[in-house]
């Protein structure tokens, strides 16, 4: 399943020039990437579902989540970084 969310697929423009087996690779791949992203709907909590509620494929839901993940640990570390800063100035305080 990874390998669909990294690279993604592409959709055809036209059906009707393809082979049955090339029509038969595309449905497969259509299936694993609907059950990939109906495993991504199903282990994200209800804020970042929101975001990835209209997606058409796992690639784009997992994208998104991808940024806003990103961001997320960027908070983090900020938060992180002042809490610090908050402690070592409490440390100073009852040195004095």
């Amino acid at each position: 399943m990874w390998d669909i969310v990294e690279t993604g697929y592409e959709e055809p423009a036209n059906d009707a020039n393809q082979t049955t087996a090339q029509i038969t690779a595309l449905k497969k791949t259509r299936v694993r990437d609907k059950s990939t992203l109906y495993f991504l709907y199903n282990v994200v909590d209800e804020s970042c579902f929101k975001n990835i509620a209209n997606v058409a494929s796992s690639k784009e839901a997992w994208d998104i989540l991808e940024v806003a993940y990103r961001a997320n640990d960027r908070v983090r570390q900020v938060q992180l970084q002042a809490l610090r800063g908050e402690f070592e100035g409490l440390k100073m305080e009852d040195k004095k």
